[in-house]
């Protein structure tokens, strides 16, 4: 049987420092890069001494643009939360922090040519354009809602460092976490 974190009784990674996966070396490596060590550092300064628990999402993703020196912020949203993204931006720039909006539909793709099965002239999302143009003018990102498929080729795509301040559920009003708490199997998705 192979280690599963999940089935693990001793937490000895937590407890003692263990290293079941030989992932020890590597990663500290890896933390001794100079961009990584700023973001381990300074995303400490968010919930060392007490402060856990006491800034919102959004209170830390400002502040940790504020420590990390963020200029310009890449703020890639879905065009039906556009209103959300215009307060975000007005908050966000009026802490200092400089916005690069770029909404889903940038490009003006059409959906059939990008996807043989639609015959529609309607316009597609475009989460490799948001990438691309972010990936030219950003330093850091805030995906804000993107659908589900169009996240991962948007995370896909992006070179630089990028956080997600807010994960589309239509359900559930953004908030994923309850559709956990109240999922049943309807058997509806068997194969």
């Amino acid at each position: 049987m192979s280690l599963n974190c999940l089935d693990c009784k001793s937490k000895s990674c937590k407890m003692k420092g263990s290293d079941c996966f030989d992932v020890k070396s590597v990663s500290h490596e890896i933390y001794t890069r100079d961009e990584v060590n700023s973001l381990v550092k300074n995303s400490s300064k968010l919930v060392d001494n007490g402060r856990a628990g006491e800034l919102s999402r959004f209170q830390e993703v400002i502040e940790f643009c504020q420590l990390q020196g963020y200029k310009n912020v890449g703020l890639a949203y879905c065009f039906g939360l556009e209103s959300l993204a215009l307060d975000i931006r007005e908050k966000m720039m009026s802490a200092g922090v400089g916005i690069i909006p770029a909404r889903c539909t940038m490009g003006g793709i059409k959906e059939c040519d990008i996807d043989d099965n639609k015959e529609t002239e309607a316009i597609s999302c475009n989460p490799a354009g948001q990438a691309h143009f972010l990936n030219q003018r950003a330093d850091f990102v805030i995906e804000l809602g993107l659908c589900l498929g169009h996240d991962v080729v948007f995370h896909t795509e992006l070179t630089i460092p990028f956080t997600v301040l807010l994960v589309k559920d239509r359900v559930y009003n953004h908030a994923p976490l309850k559709g956990i708490e109240e999922y049943k199997d309807s058997g509806e998705n068997k194969q």
